[in-house]
């Protein structure tokens, strides 16, 4: 049972700032967990250092935009115009204000970034439950498997920032702050189109049951973010879809509405019949997908607002959907209120405590083994 917002509620609950030292706990202490995966990941071996681990995989394309920008033209190599301006634009804001390095400023960035997400996922289940299931929620979120990334150069942290403000706002019946908040997770990332479909479906509830027009302006508002992406690099490039020929040409990125998830099984299948020992991101991928689908079924029977059900949805759908980034560990972190979800419908016990012991220890695992190899990517 979530607790019901009065629809002319205007104003939200105070916000008790004494409250902030229980997701502050969570969050810490998971980032304590990761920082000694990565050290020891730098201890296995001699050639990496803390710095490398932290900045691995993604990271280098990240620091790239934000000192040197995106290319001119399109090439057929893996390219950075497939990546998103929002986190490098953050990352070079705090590297001319605080006069800080690519790796300094982004390890800033994902740092207070992540702990306002944590705290904005704490204090909205809170108002939508209590504070028993905040804290579950906040627990499950912090030491998710893929929370590891909150810890590195990756969209993670700020991306689910702007979807956590952007959903409050939607709930709250803020048009016009959630579409701008939208439109920052929308230039984040590519699936911030999920807080498009968010805020469509908040918009059609709106119209349809209170005749609430104003609502139809977030919608707009949060698909500008993706749309002056996109002619950003149309003028810079001269192609205007230089973003989705980077995507297929470089990276191989393309879209199949059959999922990857039957390519992994058969991949699976192939190497061990073959006897040799399967590929762990198809294991991975798999198990994020089972992971993610059993979290979907809580949350539909939770029944929260529907921006939360839409926007965990929506990125599910983008995760089946594309040929290369599948249900890995971080795409259940994004879509947080999969999170929520869990906290509500879990109760405090052994079976909690147990789950939130199997998370952390998986946590630990694929922090140190995304860092000290190339096994798993994030």
């Amino acid at each position: 049972m979530i607790a019901q917002l009065d629809p002319q509620q205007r104003t939200p609950p105070r916000v008790d700032l004494k409250a902030i030292w229980r997701p502050a706990l969570f969050f810490l202490s998971s980032r304590v967990l990761v920082v000694l995966a990565f050290v020891a990941a730098a201890a296995s071996r001699r050639t990496l250092s803390f710095r490398d681990a932290a900045s691995k995989w993604d990271g280098g394309f990240y620091f790239h935009i934000a000192n040197h920008g995106y290319p001119d033209k399109v090439p057929h190599v893996k390219s950075v115009l497939a990546f998103f301006p929002g986190y490098p634009l953050l990352i070079r804001l705090f590297e001319d204000v605080l006069n800080k390095d690519a790796y300094a400023s982004s390890t800033i960035v994902v740092f207070i970034f992540g702990f306002a997400a944590t705290c904005g996922i704490w204090f909205l289940t809170r108002e939508l439950a209590d504070v028993d299931a905040a804290d579950r929620a906040t627990a499950l979120f912090a030491f998710a498997p893929g929370s590891f990334v909150l810890s590195m150069a990756y969209t993670e942290a700020v991306f689910v920032l702007f979807a956590v403000g952007a959903c409050w706002a939607l709930i709250r019946r803020r048009w016009v702050l959630a579409g701008v908040l939208g439109a920052f997770g929308t230039a984040t990332r590519p699936d911030g189109l999920a807080l498009v479909a968010a805020a469509a479906a908040a918009t059609y509830v709106a119209v349809r049951k209170r005749h609430e027009l104003r609502a139809l302006v977030s919608a707009p508002l949060a698909a500008s973010g993706f749309v002056a992406v996109q002619l950003y690099l149309w003028a810079h490039t001269g192609d205007p879809l230089a973003f989705f020929h980077a995507e297929r040409n470089g990276w191989h990125q393309d879209t199949t509405f059959t999922g990857t998830e039957i390519a992994d099984i058969r991949s699976i299948a192939r190497t061990v019949g073959r006897g040799g020992p399967p590929d762990w991101n198809h294991i991975v991928l798999l198990a994020g997908f089972v992971i993610f689908v059993s979290a979907s079924v809580v949350l539909v029977r939770w029944r929260p607002p529907v921006e939360l059900t839409v926007f965990a949805l929506g990125l599910g759908i983008f995760a089946f959907t594309s040929t290369r980034v599948g249900f890995r560990p971080r795409t259940f972190l994004a879509a947080f209120p999969l999170s929520m979800a869990l906290g509500v419908k879990m109760r405090r016990g052994p079976w909690f405590a147990l789950v939130l012991a199997v998370s952390a220890a998986l946590l630990i695992l694929l922090a140190f083994t995304t860092a000290a190899t190339f096994y798993i990517t994030p």
